[in-house]
């Protein structure tokens, strides 16, 4: 199903940075891993981020979409990226694997264009409902986005959870709660998960505690990936 409504809601939203930033903060899940700000944290030379939407990780870090939104550099193909080879000292991949249909390509891309040693940080989800941006193709176990990574010519500097277990049991609860409530009403459906995400996500500030704990990887919202070009 296509979650329109939610999916112009997030367009609407990113042009205006004070709401977007708040409705992330209220419905997105809770970072409790590695972020991008920490991951480059000292890298300097050309950083790029690749699906960024509205988001200035750095003001030093190039922006790069397939939309024009706010704060966006370059309108660009991540199959295809306006680098030269050896060229790009850090890529950021934050929560776009998921959306594009050859992820693999996509990570062979960012390869080349990566100086070797070039750092590379990724995040995707894991346990999470469908959710478009224009589409949702898959998801990533914590040894399933090691190995992507390392057929793509990455090898591991860390990995982690980067979004806990009560984030990814809040996503799918929050869809099912909808499913069993709209009667089948598409639009009923979206509005409710609005709804119901609202109002249980002070739960999942339980992550801080949670994700400590070693089964957490079997239901993490997601992972994140820190590797360098071999």
């Amino acid at each position: 199903m296509q979650d329109n409504i939610i999916y112009n809601l997030k367009n609407f939203l990113k042009e205006r940075a004070f709401l977007f930033n708040t409705a992330r903060w209220l419905f997105g899940a809770l970072k409790v891993g590695l972020g991008p700000e920490e991951a480059i944290r000292g890298i300097s030379g050309k950083i790029i981020n690749l699906g960024s939407g509205t988001q200035r990780i750095r003001s030093d870090v190039i922006n790069l979409d397939t939309f024009r939104y706010r704060n966006v550099d370059i309108v660009g193909d991540i199959y295809n990226l306006p680098f030269s080879d050896n060229e790009i000292d850090a890529v950021i991949c934050d929560q776009v694997l998921e959306h594009l249909n050859n992820p693999a390509k996509a990570l062979l891309e960012m390869s080349r264009v990566l100086k070797p040693g070039g750092l590379a940080y990724i995040a995707a989800p894991f346990v999470a409902g469908y959710h478009s941006s224009p589409d949702d193709y898959f998801r990533f176990t914590g040894s399933g986005i090691v190995a992507i990574m390392e057929n793509a010519g990455f090898s591991k500097i860390k990995s982690g959870v980067r979004h806990g277990p009560t984030s990814g049991f809040l996503s799918v609860l929050n869809q099912w709660l909808a499913m069993v409530f709209c009667f089948g009403s598409d639009k009923m459906y979206q509005l409710l998960l609005i709804i119901f995400t609202a109002l249980t996500f002070p739960i999942k500030f339980l992550d801080y505690l949670f994700c400590r704990y070693g089964p957490a990887e079997n239901t993490a919202f997601g992972f994140y990936y820190l590797g360098k070009k071999k």
